[in-house]
């Protein structure tokens, strides 16, 4: 088992949350990143999702964590388009909100390339924040 960090389509009330049930995730925590990174809100067509960059950002993403069997993560790899390079799987610091804890969680996260062509193309822009030093994504 493996902590996952959700911060838009995956999350609980949003699009792709049953693709997360099906992989064999269970809900632990809501949960904050330790750090700071940017996210984006992309758009393809009539849909939006967010982009979360690591490093270089003004804001904390909130999200949600989740326990996943590695094998889980392997299934959403493909729904998050690692394959094709647009999405990395890579590890973040998160912080519990039930317990404060700081744990480390994979994060489906942006390719720095693939974004810089997103933005280039028009398809990409920084969210900002309402919330301070805090950014949340909103289905």
């Amino acid at each position: 088992m493996a902590y996952l960090f959700v911060y838009g389509t995956l999350m609980r009330g949003c699009p792709l949350h049953d693709a997360l049930k099906e992989a064999g995730a269970t809900f632990a925590s809501l949960a904050v990143t330790a750090d700071r990174h940017a996210l984006y809100e992309v758009r393809s067509g009539n849909e939006r999702y967010p982009a979360m960059l690591l490093g270089g950002g003004e804001h904390y993403v909130a999200g949600e964590l989740y326990l996943i069997p590695e094998e889980g993560l392997d299934k959403l790899d493909v729904l998050e388009g690692v394959v094709e390079g647009e999405y990395k799987r890579e590890k973040v610091r998160v912080k519990r909100e039930d317990t404060g804890q700081v744990v480390e969680a994979y994060a489906y996260v942006i390719d720095p390339e693939f974004l810089e062509k997103l933005i280039l193309e028009g398809r990409a822009k920084l969210v900002t924040s309402l919330e301070g030093d805090l950014v949340r994504w909103k289905c």
